[in-house]
C-alpha cells in the first residue's frame, strides 16, 4: 500500500507540473520554475487537506490489522 501510496503521489504531482506549466515545449526557465513552485504548493495543500482524514481515526482503528491492541484512553 505504501508503494502504491507513493506512486500516487508522483503521479498527481507530475500531472500537477503538467497543468502549471503554460506551453512545455516554449516555456521560458521562469515559466517552468514558476509552474513547479505551484505545483509543489499545489500538492502540499492536497497532502495537509487530507489529514483531516486521518485526525478522525481512533487509537484503537489499525488494532485489527496489526494484531496487537493499543492502549486505551479515556
Amino acid at each position: 500500500m505504501q508503494q502504491l501510496a507513493v506512486s500516487f503521489g508522483i503521479a498527481t504531482a507530475s500531472l500537477a507540473v503538467a497543468l502549471f506549466i503554460p506551453d512545455r515545449m516554449r516555456a521560458t526557465p521562469p515559466q517552468l520554475l514558476h509552474g513547479i513552485h505551484l505545483a509543489f504548493l499545489s500538492v502540499a495543500v492536497l497532502t495537509i487537506v487530507s489529514t483531516v482524514v486521518f485526525w478522525r481515526l481512533r487509537a484503537q482503528d489499525g488494532a485489527a490489522v496489526s494484531q496487537h491492541k493499543a492502549p486505551v484512553t479515556i
